[in-house]
């Protein structure tokens, strides 16, 4: 069944429609809105009304008459004396000009004050006049989830939030920024696994950890740079993207540099530093010259500096993969050759690692001996396994912070290796 607030083929009316919907059926919460926006409520006398895709006093027009004629989206108005003119966008940018447009035509249709929101997945880089406002998508989607506790309403625009978002990433729509904001994972035994679900958390969580300025200073990831292109997949047990750290040459892949890898699996979150195959010859150079000791001393401080960091998420584990993959074509899924895994704190001595694993060092040195002998599209990552059914902090929004947390923790790997 359709859903009621689908009425329009734009996405950004779409969204409109939807907050539009709730703030005429609760009049509560369209006051509420009103002072929310303008920190302040509205001019006392006569009640407000709001009307969708016109003026005050215009028939409502449809969608295409709309586009052409450059009508609002939405207006909140208390007979003439005061109106509220709303513009909102997802894919387009909001431009100065045609906000400039409202406000003039609601001044000559004769209200004595206008004031004006824009709406957008971010913040316009020219700077608004005072007499202007923005709200992110993702703002008011909070705003509707702290209201959602005693507005029904609010909550099912909240719900409609989600959704529209979670199809805009299923089905690749160009949405730069958030509609939502990021909640948790909730995946484990009473919610199963969800690949769209789990693609729109992906980049959620993404967003949130490239204004981590921890990352950026310490790490020295670059904020603005792209992870992976378009995750076009609808179905899978896992789904990955990575952070590119600063110092790329023009036009060389992120593989020439390690990289930050999140990917949110159909068991568990996995955070890695990882080592690429393609990986700058002098940087895997770096690794084998410290030979196996240096080698196995610096994956001790690692997992000293990983169980630091996973101190406060009880479940989580230090963790190293080792991945041998091959592509019989350049747009062909990965075969899987070989992969180990295993629990860093397997390397040292219980005395070492201060856990009840028993210590099996080969896998270490197995790893180093990979390394050292490559001559497959090899990969090595350092980091740490969150399962869910283990790990409750998943849930949390925090959990963005034990994930930077973690990635800091490798920073040891990358001073060996950029030196």
């Amino acid at each position: 069944m359709r859903n009621i607030f689908d009425q329009y083929s734009q996405p950004e009316n779409r969204l409109t429609h939807a907050l539009v919907t709730a703030l005429a059926e609760d009049g509560r919460l369209l006051k509420r809105f009103v002072r929310w926006v303008m920190g302040k409520s509205a001019p006392k006398g006569a009640a407000l009304d709001i009307v969708e895709q016109s003026f005050p006093g215009e028939v409502p027009r449809s969608e295409e008459e709309t586009e052409k004629r450059g009508l609002p989206d939405a207006c909140i108005y208390q007979d003439d004396r005061w109106v509220l003119v709303i513009e909102s966008k997802v894919a387009a940018k909001l431009t100065y000009d045609q906000l400039r447009r409202h406000e003039k035509t609601a001044e000559r249709r004769g209200f004595k004050r206008v004031a004006v929101l824009a709406i957008d997945t971010e913040r316009p880089a020219r700077l608004l006049p005072n007499s202007w406002i923005f709200r992110s998508w993702a703002e008011i989607y909070a705003w509707l989830i702290k209201e959602s506790a005693t507005s029904e309403w609010a909550r099912r625009v909240a719900e409609y939030f989600v959704a529209a978002e979670k199809r805009f990433v299923g089905e690749g729509y160009p949405v730069e920024g958030t509609l939502t904001t990021f909640a948790g994972i909730p995946f484990g035994a009473d919610e199963p696994y969800n690949y769209p679900e789990a693609k729109r958390l992906l980049k959620l969580a993404m967003d949130e950890l490239r204004k981590n300025q921890k990352l950026v200073r310490q790490m020295g990831i670059a904020p603005h740079a792209s992870g992976r292109g378009a995750i076009t997949g609808r179905e899978g047990s896992a789904v990955w993207d990575f952070l590119q750290l600063q110092g790329l040459k023009k036009g060389e892949a992120f593989t020439k540099l390690p990289h930050l890898t999140l990917a949110i699996e159909v068991d568990r979150l996995l955070v890695m530093v990882t080592v690429p195959h393609g990986i700058r010859s002098e940087f895997r150079r770096n690794l084998i010259d410290l030979g196996f000791d240096g080698f196995q001393a610096l994956f001790s401080n690692l997992n000293t500096e990983l169980l630091r960091a996973l101190r406060k998420t009880k479940g989580a584990t230090p963790w190293v993969a080792v991945v041998q993959r091959r592509y019989p074509s350049q747009r062909a899924a990965a075969i899987l050759d070989a992969r180990i895994e295993y629990n860093l704190q397997t390397a040292f001595s219980k005395k070492q690692s201060k856990a009840v694993v028993k210590p099996q060092p080969q896998w270490l040195k197995a790893t180093y001996d990979a390394l050292c002998s490559k001559r497959s599209n090899l990969q090595v990552a350092v980091g740490a396994s969150f399962p869910y059914r283990l790990c409750a902090a998943t849930k949390n929004p925090r959990i963005v912070d034990h994930i930077a947390h973690t990635w800091l923790a490798c920073r040891p790997l990358l001073d060996a290796m950029l030196r």
